[in-house]
Order: structure tokens, then sequence, then C-alpha cells
């Protein structure tokens, strides 16, 4: 291989090797005391005696917003902040059993060899979806609407 051929091959490894980095620049964890006030606050109000996992800042294309990972009423929640303290959403980890019937009917006929490895109630902005993380299927993260739309699948 001459020295001319190395140079894209050198460029594009270091292209893959910075992408990961690039993208955790996009989120950093902070600590519970280092969130806006205004944050804390409407966190501790609507989730009360939730115990806190982890907390970090995330700059996404619209603006910071804050996310906080917790265990309230025996589910783990991931509950995400704007900075003035208005709830932007809620991810939350619910047993399969409480997946509404055209969920599971169209994830069952859609991804029929899928396990569910993970299932959660998604609430943005007031709207419900339900996010399941997959094994053994062709996409590993999908999103339903509750009368059993499709709307995302990566």
């Amino acid at each position: 291989m001459t020295d001319m051929n190395r140079i894209p091959l050198l460029a594009l490894s270091f292209v893959i090797l910075a992408a990961p980095a690039a993208a955790e620049q996009d989120e950093r964890k902070i600590r519970m005391k280092d969130l806006p006030t205004t944050v804390r606050d409407a966190f501790e109000k609507q989730f009360p005696q939730a115990r806190v996992s982890g907390v970090s800042e995330e700059k996404e294309s619209d603006g910071i917003v804050y996310e906080i990972e917790c265990r309230w009423r025996g589910r783990k929640h991931d509950v995400t902040f704007k900075p003035d303290g208005s709830l932007a959403s809620v991810e939350e980890t619910i047993p399969v059993e409480e997946v509404p019937a055209p969920v599971m009917t169209a994830l069952k006929n859609q991804f029929p060899s899928a396990r569910i490895k993970k299932a959660e109630k998604v609430t943005e902005s007031g709207t419900v979806a339900y996010e399941f993380e997959l094994k053994k299927a062709a996409k590993k993260e999908v999103k339903f609407s509750p009368d059993g739309k499709l709307l995302e699948a990566e």
C-alpha cells in the first residue's frame, strides 16, 4: 500500500473513532445539586420521594434539557425537563402486560420473531406512545401509538 492510499484510510479511521466521542459531548453527567433550581423543584414536586440514580445535561437541537433517571413508585423512569422546569418527557418502564392490546397486536404482526427486551410508556407533550427495545428482530427499537400505528423503527 502506498502512502497516498494510507491517507484516506487514516482519515476514515479518525472519523470512526471520533464520532462516539463527539456524540458523548452532547450529554454530560452532572449531580442533582447542579441542576437549575427550577428543574430540581419541579422534579421533587412531580416525583416526590423518587430515588435518583443519574442526572445529565443534554444538548438537543432546540436547546438544553435535563434528564433524571430514577425509581418512583416501584418503576424506573427517565424524566426530561426544560431549563424553565417544564416537563418535556417521561419514559416509564412498564410490564408487557400493561401494553394496550392494539399495540401488542401490531408489534406481533410487524415483528413476529421479535422478543421484547424492554417496554416503555413514553409521554411527550401530553402524547402517549409505547416504545420497545427488541431482540431477535431486524429493528432494535420501535415506537407505536396507543392505537397500534408504527411511529418509529430503528
